[in-house]
């Protein structure tokens, strides 16, 4: 399935398909959320009261169904970053990337967002599919312990802003660094997944009119860059 170029108009056949997927996911979602719950009350309820075993089978049901929330969701924004029909505005950069990172747990990544990022005129519901899945990639792909360490930084670039997502571990091999954006393509260090989420960042950024890409960061780990007219 090819990206949707930012003058490409929507098919009948994309809005239909944005529509089902919409539907599914909708359908989906509200069942996943009373699982999750209720695994969740089960294990505040009950949790100290069972054995070893049973705490660890609890804790990967629960990790399961948050997993399959998570690529209910990213297929939702694959389709919708190629498809759905563009809404846009300003949009403040830094809003919506402390937003987004706001949304993680601490205890798994640190964020620092770094002032000065720009307003652009995009789609929000996008942007914010971006830093989502640029932060939660560093998140599940930096390795190491503890929290990871992650800054969003950002500088003019001509007639373009370049916003970075950069990461403290121990990155990827360059030769692999395109390869990354393929439909389907998991990160080695990767624990599950679709391997949507790099795909659908190119796409938002294609159909805005910019570009994305990943290079080492300096002094080891991974960076993101997102490329947006200015």
């Amino acid at each position: 399935m090819g990206v949707v170029a930012a003058d490409d108009p929507q098919t009948p056949e994309a809005e239909d398909l944005v529509r089902f997927v919409r539907m599914v996911s909708h359908g989906l979602r509200n069942p996943l959320a009373i699982a999750t719950g209720m695994l969740d009350l089960l294990a505040q309820l009950a949790g100290a009261q069972l054995d070893d075993e049973s705490r660890e089978l609890l804790t990967r049901s629960s990790a399961a169904v948050h997993r399959t929330a998570d690529m209910v969701l990213s297929v939702q924004r694959y389709i919708g970053a190629q498809h759905r029909p563009l809404q846009t505005g300003p949009v403040d950069l830094g809003e919506v990337a402390t937003w987004v990172a706001e949304q993680l747990d601490p205890t798994e990544v640190v964020v620092q967002v770094a002032d000065g990022l720009p307003t652009v005129t995009a789609d929000r519901d996008m942007v914010e599919w971006v830093f989502h899945e640029l932060l939660d990639n560093a998140r599940h792909h930096a390795g190491g312990d503890g929290a990871v360490a992650v800054t969003v930084d950002g500088r003019r670039d001509g007639d373009r802003w370049l916003v970075s997502v950069t990461d403290d571990g121990a990155g990827i091999p360059a030769d692999r660094h395109e390869a990354a954006f393929a439909e389907g393509e998991r990160l080695e260090r990767s624990g599950g997944g679709l391997g949507l989420g790099l795909t659908t960042v190119r796409a938002v950024l294609a159909r805005h009119g910019g570009e994305a890409w990943l290079e080492d960061a300096p002094g080891g780990g991974l960076r993101a860059v997102t490329a947006w007219p200015a």
